[in-house]
């Protein structure tokens, strides 16, 4: 009987250790792109398919764009790390032009918080547009920005140059 109960001590001590071992913990760094991918600055913008946030004590949302290498191109990028466009027939005007059967495949980067920029971006370029819908789309350099749904995720660019009139956008906030 005591060799038993010696065994189940030691069998008990042994799952707590192994279990102490093994407990799972979260970290809040990033995955990293394989070498020759996309590398983007950590961000938070909301794009119908997605959004992330992340927030301080206070409990205020940070929103941020970033800066990645797509198709051999530096371009700005989303919260996802998706290419962000420009419209053409936007203009610089604050008041999306975009026809609403377009939109699904098209959609806006639009922010629910104060947006900053990710290095290489100037923050003095970005701005919230507030849009009919009450959504308050972001802008850089004038431009009014979205994503495309046609791009399968971080380091596709497949819509650009579409019907002549999406293009993405380069860090100094023109068609890159």
């Amino acid at each position: 009987m005591g060799r038993c109960r010696l065994m189940s001590v030691m069998v008990l001590g042994a799952g707590v250790a192994l279990g102490a071992c093994s407990s799972s913990t979260k970290s809040s760094t990033p995955p990293r792109s394989a070498p020759g991918t996309t590398s983007t600055t950590s961000v938070a913008i909301s794009t119908p398919e997605s959004t992330t946030t992340s927030s301080s004590v206070s409990g205020a949302v940070t929103d941020t764009l970033g800066v990645a290498t797509v198709a051999g191109k530096r371009v700005i990028v989303s919260a996802s790390g998706k290419t962000v466009y420009l419209y053409v027939p936007d203009g610089t005007s604050t008041t999306s032009r975009v026809p609403a059967d377009l939109k699904g495949a098209w959609p806006p980067v639009t922010v629910s918080g104060t947006p900053i920029v990710g290095s290489g971006l100037d923050n003095t370029k970005m701005a919230l547009e507030p849009q009919a819908d009450g959504t308050k789309q972001v802008a850089y350099n004038g431009h009014l920005l979205y994503t495309f749904a046609g791009d399968s995720g971080p380091g596709t660019a497949r819509g650009e140059a579409e019907a002549g009139v999406w293009y993405v956008l380069s860090p100094v906030g023109a068609k890159a």
